[in-house]
């Protein structure tokens, strides 16, 4: 697998984890277990990890 499919196949995997951190955020919020400002913070701040790791990851790979 060369660097490019690597890092596209990083930030689809990425997506999909954001996107199902959204939906569970969505159903706890819904099915009333935790406060919806603490289950968005929590959710913020996994995220950006994500999302900077993601960014390191591509830009060491592709450097």
């Amino acid at each position: 697998m060369n660097e490019v499919g690597y890092v596209i196949g990083l930030v689809a995997v990425s997506a999909a984890v954001l996107a199902l951190g959204v939906w569970f955020v969505r159903r706890e919020i819904r099915d009333e277990v935790s406060p919806a400002l603490v289950l968005w913070t929590g959710y913020a701040v996994v995220a950006a990890f994500v999302v900077f790791g993601v960014v390191r990851t591509s830009w060491v790979v592709l450097s």
